[in-house]
């Protein structure tokens, strides 16, 4: 992603309605699925600026990577010292096995997601779990996978089969961002219709309607407690590595 990108996500992460639900979402995963104990060892592949790399690390011995200067120097103004600008390939603490490793909207950007998804196996230890999250539906592709530099969008068997393929075993398969995803659908057809694109940067929208749109999409954290759900905007995988 551009370095502005980064920047203009740094400032709005813990506010913005997606950044902050799809947080909820991944932690209550966390929490319902898996039996973590208060000191297990994470590794956040792809941190970014580091929000969830933070909360995780109030938890856990929490670990980030991410292939931009600029993201790693965000999240060390966050005072996240084990954020580390490597890819899996040449992370400094090549010795350490995790418990979780978690691979948040990353998978989407690398040319090989089948390889990155094998360097995350490799890193975890025997009966580890990854969680992975990807935008969904290639027929959505539009300016933010663009400005994102994204290389695909998946469906449900997509992710499967990649998933699958690096020797992970699935636990959880679903869509999410499922409530929300009729109104953007509407949206995305009104703006092809009319030859108009949307606005590729991120912002936060007025307050009241921030508020509303975390809470609604939030809703799903519960929804995904005992359901897959069969549409969305997004899908989340949780897997684990054979013991």
């Amino acid at each position: 992603m551009e370095e502005t990108f980064y920047r203009t996500v740094y400032e709005i992460e813990k506010v913005h309605w997606w950044c902050v639900a799809r947080q909820r979402i991944v932690e209550d995963v966390i929490d319902r699925r898996l039996q973590l104990p208060p000191r297990a060892r994470v590794l956040d592949v792809g941190c970014g600026s580091g929000a969830v790399l933070e909360a995780l690390a109030a938890r856990f011995e929490a670990y980030g990577t991410d292939t931009s200067e600029v993201a790693i120097d965000l999240s060390r103004q966050r005072g996240l010292t084990n954020a580390f600008c490597c890819t899996l390939a040449t992370f400094p603490r090549a010795e350490l096995r995790f418990d979780l490793t978690t691979l948040l909207d990353v998978i989407e950007h690398v040319d090989d997601d089948l390889a990155i998804l094998r360097a995350a196996h490799h890193y975890l230890k025997p009966g580890g779990w990854a969680l992975v999250t990807v935008p969904a539906y290639q027929f959505l592709w539009g300016p933010h996978d663009v400005v994102n530099h994204h290389k695909r969008r998946y469906t449900r068997a997509g992710l499967r089969r990649v998933v699958q393929a690096a020797g992970l075993e699935l636990r959880l398969l679903s869509y999410f961002n499922s409530i929300l995803f009729p109104a953007a659908l509407v949206a995305w057809a009104g703006e092809k219709l009319a030859g108009i694109g949307s606005d590729p940067r991120p912002g936060v929208p007025p307050a009241p309607l921030n508020t509303l749109l975390t809470t609604v999409f939030s809703l799903e954290k519960y929804l995904l407690r005992g359901l897959t759900l069969p549409y969305g905007l997004s899908l989340i995988a949780l897997a684990r590595r054979p013991l």
